[in-house]
């Protein structure tokens, strides 16, 4: 299979809160990328649907970035096994610049 992605992910589990509009969940990062993250969560917001997403760092800073949800993926409870089951993927509106300091910065 060909992977068209122009930037590699990479797998790290950070906290992240998510606010869709007077929404607030939790989950973790399963990846990441410049251009997008891929987020574990028993809330699956909808595609197409934006919102907000703090990262809390490993440094303890919390970082706010806007995107948009492209991709979701839903699994039964019964099925569910681990992290990186149920979640959704956002793609990044803008360039935010801790962020992607600190994603440079990773091995």
């Amino acid at each position: 299979m060909n992977d068209r992605r122009s930037f590699p992910r990479k797998r790290r589990r950070l906290l992240v809160d998510i606010v869709v509009e007077d929404r607030t969940s939790s989950g973790f990062t399963w990846d990441l990328s410049h251009t997008g993250l891929f987020i574990s969560s028993q809330y699956v917001p909808k595609t197409g649907e934006r919102l907000r997403a703090f990262l809390h760092l490993p440094t303890g800073r919390r970082v706010e970035c806007f995107g948009t949800v492209v991709r979701s993926r839903r699994v039964p409870t019964a099925l569910a096994e681990g992290s990186g089951n149920q979640g959704f993927c956002i793609a990044l509106a803008g360039y935010f610049e801790e962020y992607a300091r600190f994603l440079s910065a990773l091995p």
